[in-house]
Parts: C-alpha cells; sequence; structure tokens
C-alpha cells in the first residue's frame, strides 16, 4: 500500500504537471528551472529528514510504538528513493506542481466556512516561495483540523498535534518581534550617525512587490502564520536600507533570512502533512 507522501509524489508525476542532499550533478541545474524549483528539492528533502526526526521524537515519548516509528521511516525511505529515482525535469514538475496547488487553494473558496479576508503584500522575492509552499495548506489544514480533527486523529492526538502548532508559531512569532525590534532600532541609530556626519543617506523602496494579492483567512491560526510572514518582510526592508548605506554586508543579510526560513519550515512541513492526513478523512466522508 502506498503512503501519503508517495501517492501524493506518484500522482505528480503521472500528470507531468509543470515539495539536503544533492540530486543534480554538482553545478547542474536543470534547464527551464528557476532558483525556487532548485530550492524546492532541498525543501523536499528537508520535508523527509523532519518526517524522520519526527518519528524519532514520537516514538520517544511514547506517542507511537517502536513498530510504528520503524514503519514511518520506512516510508520515508520509499519516498526519497522514488524522487531521486526521477529525472530532474520531473522533480522540478513535482515541486512546480506543489506550488500550483497551493495558489489554487488560495483561489477556492470554502463552503460554510467564516474567514476574514486580508491583503498580502511580500517585497521580497526569497519568502514568495515560502508563502507559496506552506501557507495555503497550512491555512486550510487550520479549519479542517477544527472541523475532522477528532475523526482523523482522536482527542488525545489532536491535543498533541495543536500543541506542536501552538510551540511552533509562538517561536516563530518571538524571533520575528526580536528581529524586527532590533533591526528597527538599528536602522534608526545608523540613519542618525550618517545624517550628523552630513552623509548622503539612500531611501531605497521596492515598486513592484514579489507577491501583492488577498486571500481568505480561515483561522487565528493561519492569520497568525501569515502575520509573521509579512513582518519579517517588513524588516527585511529595513535590511536594503542597510545594505545600500554600507552598513551590512548583503551575505549577512542573507544569513538572516536563511534563519528565518529555517524556523518556518519544521511548521510548513508538519502543516503540510497534517493537511494530507486530514483530507484523507475529508474524502471518506
Amino acid at each position: 500500500m502506498s503512503t501519503v507522501a508517495e501517492t501524493e509524489l506518484e500522482k505528480a508525476v503521472t500528470a507531468n504537471a509543470p515539495a539536503a542532499a544533492p540530486v543534480n550533478a554538482p553545478g547542474a541545474t536543470p534547464e527551464g528551472a528557476s532558483g525556487a524549483d532548485v530550492a524546492g528539492e532541498g525543501e523536499l528533502e528537508l520535508e523527509l529528514t523532519q518526517m524522520e526526526a519526527d518519528a524519532d521524537r514520537l516514538q520517544k515519548e511514547g506517542v507511537i510504538s517502536n513498530d510504528d516509528a520503524n514503519m514511518k521511516r520506512a516510508e520515508v525511505a520509499r519516498t526519497r528513493r522514488l524522487f531521486r529515482d526521477l529525472p530532474a525535469s520531473e522533480r522540478i514538475a513535482i515541486i512546480r506542481r506543489r506550488r500550483e496547488i497551493g495558489r489554487e487553494l488560495m483561489e477556492r473558496q470554502l463552503s460554510g466556512a467564516a474567514v476574514v479576508p486580508a491583503q498580502v503584500r511580500l517585497n521580497h522575492t526569497r519568502l514568495k516561495p515560502l508563502f507559496e509552499q506552506w501557507w495555503p495548506y497550512l491555512n486550510r489544514m487550520s479549519v479542517n483540523m477544527q472541523r475532522f480533527g477528532d475523526t482523523t486523529f482522536g482527542a488525545d492526538d489532536k491535543n498533541t498535534v495543536n500543541t506542536f502548532f501552538e510551540k511552533q508559531i509562538a517561536s516563530i512569532e518571538q524571533y520575528v518581534d526580536e528581529v524586527t525590534r532590533v533591526t528597527d532600532g538599528y536602522r534608526q541609530q545608523k540613519e542618525a550617525e550618517l545624517r550628523s556626519n552630513g552623509e548622503f543617506v539612500f531611501e531605497p523602496t521596492i515598486p513592484m512587490p514579489a507577491l501583492d494579492l488577498q486571500v481568505e483567512v480561515y483561522s487565528r491560526f493561519s492569520m497568525r502564520v501569515l502575520t509573521a510572514i509579512m513582518k519579517f518582510d517588513r524588516a527585511m526592508d529595513h535590511f536594503d536600507f542597510m545594505v545600500w548605506n554600507g552598513i551590512r554586508d548583503q551575505s549577512d543579510v542573507d544569513d538572516e533570512t536563511v534563519r528565518f526560513l529555517k524556523k518556518v519550515n519544521p511548521l510548513g512541513v508538519r502543516g503540510y502533512m497534517t493537511h494530507l492526513r486530514l483530507m484523507t478523512t475529508v474524502r471518506g466522508l
């Protein structure tokens, strides 16, 4: 029997539609692949690694048995082999397809759901793939967890899953608040020093954002995730200012951005896999 992850992978391959170990030759980029597509290969590997780590943690905490943990590790190994055996063009197609499905989820309205509209503007290209990769699934997962969480997981396991999500988003919010506070204060200090020294101060803006659209938000949880992403995007505006005025090097800014991506990815991985699990219940009703 195929696992959920394998089933999604097989569907994407069958559809041939245009989810960190190296899977291409060093320096090789498939023709027509964007930087986000190539990065997506690493994201899929990150997912699989996270699934292995989750199996270990749940086994240690007594949530799942040794046999269940071994089965999950075997599923990860099979999925990894399946993905790596594909031609590079098909791997890229799978990654693109998952992002396309995420965009389709945002465009569809969910019947019977109470929503709050939100305007999403992301200035920075680095955050657009992150948003498309994870947020639509986290948004849909959050409302389906309210509707079908007990049926899918049982009351105890549902609480365990919800506790994980709460800890993750709280940690991300704390991190983004701290980055925003420090970055804003540092920029103001350095800008005042430049002006007091009579130096010219560049004030860069982004007239064309990487992403600008309205979405329907299904829960407080997904609104918190969205708010954290947009707040970090605003902090990146301060990074732009610092780079333009020689206050910080671009490589330092890239390190800050990667740190944020690594904070969000575990939440996204679990949210995506939980979405798939819940949809199995929804389709069975």
